[in-house]
């Protein structure tokens, strides 16, 4: 029966992860400004979007439901990271899973991974108060330039486009809006189709890793959520060793040898609780 809970748990983060995902690209693929007033809400729970625009509710929301509930932020509403998610779950990634097998990580390899990690949030905060744009980074910006860039102008050139505009005017039957279509520079482009790609690589290869190495955001909620309420433990007693877990982990925080979880890399998918046999991971303080 508890796995059978897990197994909903864990299909329902995705299921919603999902659906956040779509209504943001279509937010950044309305030019007719109709889908944004729809889901004003999503963006405004966007955590760097919240920070630039001292957004203190939305803030105290992510920060109680982290405390909470460990990195959901990164599971379900980060569009990024469910882009990675499904990347994974779709390419040769499925296939490492059930050969991978996680390598307990000594004081050396752990110091440098968390030296990487802060290097990468002080250069991302850094570059911000020296006048670089903070969206270089931030995983919301990252997506939101890939659909502008390389998805909207398809879709504004669309033998569609003046349907769906005229739609949008609540015109009655005739169809003859004209719909600007403005293709950005070919280098904007490229970059920000390359960035999506290499990360989306990236994961079909490790993973959350990107989240965990080089996010900013994967940063400052893992530091906060290594003290949440309700997180993943295993219970040393029941665990038989199968590394089920440790397979599945999209973060590969989990380390069956050592019993151990890293909560700072964790991000709340349940997927571990679902596939263990025993029941041997338990949710709680």
């Amino acid at each position: 029966m508890r796995k059978n809970v897990f197994r909903f748990l864990s299909a329902l983060r995705l299921t919603l992860g999902v659906l956040a995902l779509l209504a943001l690209t279509a937010t950044f693929l309305d030019f007719t400004g109709t889908v944004a007033g729809w889901f004003p809400w999503l963006r405004g729970v966007q955590f760097m979007p919240a920070v630039l625009a001292g957004s203190a509710l939305a803030l105290a929301v992510l920060l109680v439901v982290t405390l909470l509930f460990g990195r959901v932020y990164c599971s379900v509403l980060c569009p990024l990271g469910v882009l990675q998610d499904l990347v994974r779950l779709v390419t040769f990634g499925r296939w490492r899973d059930r050969k991978f097998k996680a390598k307990p990580g000594g004081p050396l390899r752990s110091a440098i991974q968390g030296w990487t990690r802060l290097g990468f949030l002080f250069a991302f905060a850094g570059g911000g108060f020296l006048g670089l744009h903070f969206a270089w980074l931030d995983p919301y910006a990252i997506y939101g330039r890939f659909v502008s860039f390389c998805l909207a102008p398809l879709v504004k050139a669309s033998r569609h486009a003046d349907s769906l505009a005229a739609w949008a005017d609540g015109a009655e039957g005739s169809f003859t809006r004209v719909v600007e279509v403005v293709v950005p520079a070919s280098g904007f482009i490229l970059v920000a189709a390359g960035v999506v790609a290499f990360i989306a690589a990236f994961a079909a290869w490790r993973g959350r890793s990107w989240c965990n190495t080089v996010c900013p955001v994967g940063t400052i909620l893992g530091a906060l959520a290594k003290f949440a309420w309700f997180r993943p433990n295993i219970v040393a007693d029941s665990c038989v060793s199968c590394r089920a877990c440790e397979r599945i982990c999209r973060a590969h925080c989990i380390h069956i040898d050592a019993k151990a979880i890293d909560h700072t890399k964790c991000v709340s998918c349940f997927d571990c609780s679902a596939v263990c046999p025993k029941g041997a991971i338990k949710w709680k303080r």
